[in-house]
């Protein structure tokens, strides 16, 4: 698969919310969302990006109506770089009872040797169907990391509140490139909420082609502890 198939999914999805685009939000209060964390194993769809370590993440995201900005940051980076930093800018409108995220994002690793910075662009779709939640992504790079040249991929999952404090997800996905290999991957897990703000989640994730991608698509339980402000 090239990455044209995902790039034109993207394109789509930008048409197919047109009307929503136009609404104005002159008069939408900027409001902003934190995040911090430390988990067993950094893993992105599906690989596992650390080395064994205790990784730290932090994500802070700002929204005005129908535009918002996210920076995320990790210390689970690729090759010998310290750290990754990803920076994403997008649209967030709601159409056909969908709530869309419509992004273009620079990742970029700092402390290394490498050259694996890259652009992404993705779409992704939410809807709650009573205690479930649907989404679904796709995404591509015409510079993918590594080995990686242009690369697709594209994921859906299933959460599901069990009460008011645990909730279960699965997902399944995949993920095609040039110059490296392709993959299919899943996870599964719960998550449960300590508190307000504070959350644990356990979750497995695996991947179809551990052969070829060594050690970091091998089956791996992962802890997680995020504290939301």
């Amino acid at each position: 698969m090239g990455l044209g198939r995902g790039l034109i999914s993207v394109g789509s999805t930008l048409l197919l919310a047109g009307p929503a685009l136009a609404q104005s939000a002159d008069r939408e209060t900027p409001a902003w969302a934190f995040a911090v964390g430390l988990t067993t194993d950094y893993v992105r769809r599906g690989l596992v990006r650390g080395q064994d370590d205790v990784e730290g993440v932090a994500t802070a995201q700002w929204n005005r109506g129908l535009v918002y900005a996210n920076v995320a940051a990790n210390t689970a980076a690729v090759g010998d770089s310290d750290y990754e930093v990803d920076v994403s800018v997008g649209l967030q409108p709601t159409w056909a009872g969908w709530a869309w995220q419509i992004a273009a994002s620079r990742i970029s690793y700092f402390g290394g040797s490498g050259d694996v910075d890259n652009w992404q662009v993705s779409a992704q779709a939410t809807r709650a169907f009573g205690p479930a939640t649907v989404v679904a992504l796709v995404g591509g790079s015409p510079d993918y990391e590594g080995a990686g040249e242009e690369a697709v991929w594209g994921q859906t999952s299933l959460a599901w509140a069990l009460t008011p404090k645990l909730s279960a997800d699965a997902v399944i996905g995949f993920q095609d490139q040039v110059g490296a290999p392709d993959y299919g991957w899943w996870q599964a897990g719960i998550t449960y909420a300590l508190t307000s703000q504070v959350s644990a989640d356990l979750h497995w994730y695996d991947t179809d082609n551990a052969v070829a991608l060594g050690e970091s698509g091998d089956g791996q339980a992962v802890l997680a502890l995020t504290w939301n402000f």
